[in-house]
């Protein structure tokens, strides 16, 4: 093969590197939960008008035309009769009407507001969905790096079976040792190779579901970094102040006590004067072959002014107030809520996250000791210096000193995502 045509099969064979960063930008422009969310916040922009809030008029146009054929018998004061059968008569009318509230005890200008801020309630919502979405996202991707270090370890753990069966193997054919550490060293090799196929498969399975959060086809198949990097050095009064201020589901709350208040001046409003203008232009015009109108037409503008003045409504508006004010407290008793229940799982997120600090650092002092400790045995196993008991248990050791470092460096970034998620800072 020439090294022209093993560059153009390295290209076609080499798999997309997926990062982080990549991976958010995916589920951004992608994510089918964020692309409904979306929907939602943009039926709220769209209602939030002054048209949905009854400020604006409304003109209607009308016509119509009647055709009849009627059997007229007439008797005038003069004496004279008429009296006709199937007359044709035409009666043809059109017109312009224009109606517009222009008072209405201010309702219209609560709902206005109300609308805005049910729009303000879409757009942190669907704010609050991507920052959980992308979150998701970290967490499935950073989940896949954790397998795909544990498949690492994995294979340098295999490597130490490799050789512990081969040293084995020559101690049992020159009569060292007899066949039991041989089989025990086979079995141990062939447990590792079924955990690597296990790691594999988990490897696949969650690369189709990062996929499906992504919005992409489960296929594709992806790479992703080799190392999960934790540098993050938070202050507990300082994310505590980012979280009060711009937390999307405290933010929302302050609104939902907004609309409460906007809904208890609409309410409001009944008790008050309502005062609609009325103008239009109108013609009609009737035509009949008989009687004692032959032809009529008229046409004209139109002015007037109505008023409605509310005087008693059965005492409805009074316990609409009242649930109205029991609906305002409640919103602030919810908003209470949050802040209390996000600052219990600041606190717990916060001390999560220090206790896998302190962890990652433990973990990983751990593994450069039971790194020397199996170099150091498996040398002496060579030397037949230690058997295959001490072996094993220092193979053993190492292993789980580096599966636990995986999961300690895991487990801190998603304390750290966590965290930056409460204090809105997931997306900066």
């Amino acid at each position: 093969m020439s090294i022209l045509s093993f560059v153009c099969f390295q290209a076609l064979t080499a798999q997309e590197l997926l990062t982080s960063e990549k991976a958010v930008s995916f589920a951004l422009e992608k994510n089918y939960d964020i692309i409904l969310a979306k929907s939602q916040a943009d039926i709220a922009n769209i209602y939030n008008s002054a048209a949905t809030a009854g400020m604006l008029p409304k003109i209607n146009a009308t016509a119509g035309d009647a055709f009849n054929l009627n059997n007229i018998n007439q008797k005038f004061t003069t004496g004279q009769e008429v009296k006709k059968d199937w007359v044709p008569i035409n009666n043809f009318n059109a017109g312009v009407n224009l109606d517009w509230t222009i008072f209405d005890g201010l309702k219209m200008f609560a709902t206005k507001d109300r609308l805005e801020a049910l729009a303000a309630v879409g757009d942190l919502q669907l704010k609050d969905k991507i920052q959980n979405t992308v979150a998701s996202v970290l967490n499935a991707y950073y989940d896949i790096v954790r397998l795909q270090q544990q498949l690492k370890a994995f294979n340098t753990s295999l490597s130490i079976s490799e050789e512990r069966v081969k040293l084995t193997q020559q101690k049992f054919d020159i009569g060292y040792s007899d066949k039991t550490p041989l089989l025990q060293a086979k079995v141990d090799d062939a447990q590792m190779r079924i955990n690597i196929l296990k790691q594999k498969n988990a490897i696949e399975q969650s690369k189709i579901s990062l996929n499906q959060l992504l919005g992409r086809s489960a296929g594709i198949d992806f790479d992703v970094i080799d190392t999960i990097v934790v540098n993050y050095h938070p202050q507990l009064l300082q994310l505590k102040d980012s979280m009060m201020r711009t937390n999307f589901s405290i933010q929302s709350a302050y609104k939902n006590i907004d609309i409460a208040n906007f809904q208890r001046k609409e309410i409001s409003a009944q008790r008050l004067p309502l005062v609609k203008l009325n103008t239009g232009y109108a013609f009609s015009q009737n035509n009949s072959k008989a009687g004692f109108v032959l032809y009529n037409q008229s046409y004209g503008p139109s002015l007037g002014l109505n008023a409605n003045i509310p005087l008693f409504s059965g005492g409805i508006v009074k316990k609409q107030l009242q649930a109205s004010s029991i609906n305002i407290a409640g919103q602030k008793v919810q908003l209470n809520k949050i802040k209390n229940d996000l600052d219990a799982t600041l606190s717990a997120a916060y001390k999560n996250y220090t206790y896998a600090q302190n962890m990652l650092a433990l973990n990983e002092e751990n593994v450069k000791l039971s790194e020397e400790n199996v170099s150091i045995t498996l040398n002496r196993f060579r030397l037949n210096q230690s058997n295959s008991v001490e072996m094993k248990q220092a193979q053993g050791s190492y292993e789980d000193a580096l599966y636990n470092l995986i999961l300690a460096r895991y487990n801190a970034k998603i304390a750290e995502i966590e965290l930056k998620k409460l204090s809105n800072d997931l997306l900066k």
